[in-house]
């Protein structure tokens, strides 16, 4: 989450049945800046609102028994939606954020409220994978992705915490991204000020991930957004690390929280505007535009649609 673009918000909103959050309303604007845009985004396509009235919605992620899981970080629940309704699929969530589910119907969890890494079991068995690194508490993992290999990949920003970088229960001094695999914690990086969104290209050479720094000019906060492109090696070591894509207007609303790479390559970039779409090559191609302000967003099967968080909403895009 981005504390200037996405604020959570604190006070609840009651969740009323599921009847108002069932119809579909088209929202959104598409802007092309290449006609290779259109080959990934049908042209007849529409942004449909399937779901409103939750508090501030994270962490969308496809499950293989046919429905959608989200978390909703306020309401400490993650949510299911089956295409007509949705259920709470667990609560507590320990305030989960980004999530991930493993083929064989288990859910990975990035957790505020615990501070941790979590592999929560169909059989309803949650278990910590990891919540320390050298001895210190991580400060509040915010999404992640997964290697072929089952290494999980997360970034550790310090949004969870009440008094984010200043907050004295945070122990690690900086924001890191994280390797796990097979119980080993592995630092991949400390230098970035607000690592947010994660994931792996397809052939798993490449890991990107999204950041933010802030600095100060005449007295005003200044923002730059930019994803960060890093070359792994068949061990999973990070090198190389590059700046590959970066916004150009960040007055818009949005910032670089979630994102996810489909079969092609092509980055699915929440940010300034909505969801920036950016070829493996790192060209602009168009802009998803979301009036409110994008968290997260994942691939339905086949990645024939694709499914945005948006604060107290979730929308559904079709696509080629």
């Amino acid at each position: 989450m981005i504390q200037k673009f996405l604020t959570i918000i604190t006070a609840g909103i009651m969740l009323s049945g599921c009847a108002s959050r069932e119809g579909l309303h088209q929202i959104g604007e598409f802007f092309p800046e290449n006609e290779r845009f259109w080959e990934v985004i049908p042209r007849e396509t529409m942004v449909e609102k399937i779901g409103i009235a939750f508090e501030f919605t994270e962490g969308p992620a496809w499950h293989p028994d046919g429905y959608l899981i989200f978390s909703d970080i306020p309401a400490n629940t993650i949510y299911k939606w089956t295409g007509k309704k949705y259920r709470v699929f667990r609560h507590p969530s320990n305030n989960a954020n980004g999530l991930l589910v493993e083929p064989d119907g288990s859910v990975l969890a990035c957790e505020h409220g615990s501070r941790s890494l979590t592999r929560f079991s169909k059989e309803g068995e949650l278990t910590v994978l990891a919540d320390r690194y050298k001895g210190r508490r991580l400060n509040s993992p915010n999404d992640l992705c997964k290697a072929s290999d089952g290494a999980i990949f997360f970034t550790d920003p310090p949004w969870g915490l009440p008094e984010r970088d200043d907050d004295p229960d945070k122990e690690l001094p900086y924001n890191g991204v994280f390797r796990w695999h097979q119980g080993n914690l592995t630092l991949i990086d400390s230098t970035l000020s607000w690592p947010n969104g994660i994931a792996l290209s397809p052939d798993e050479n490449y890991l990107y991930v999204a950041n933010m720094e802030i600095t100060k000019v005449n007295g005003e906060d200044q923002y730059q957004v930019f994803w960060l492109r890093y070359t792994l090696d068949a061990a999973g070591r990070a090198s190389d690390k590059t700046i590959f894509f970066s916004a150009t207007d960040t007055s818009l609303p949005g910032g670089p929280d979630g994102l996810k790479v489909d079969k092609f390559g092509n980055l699915f970039l929440t940010g300034p505007g909505g969801i920036l779409v950016v070829d493996p090559e790192g060209n602009h191609l168009g802009t998803i535009g979301i009036p409110i302000p994008a968290t997260n967003l994942s691939f339905g099967p086949r990645e024939k649609e694709l499914f945005i968080t948006a604060r107290a909403t979730v929308v559904r895009i079709t696509l080629k």
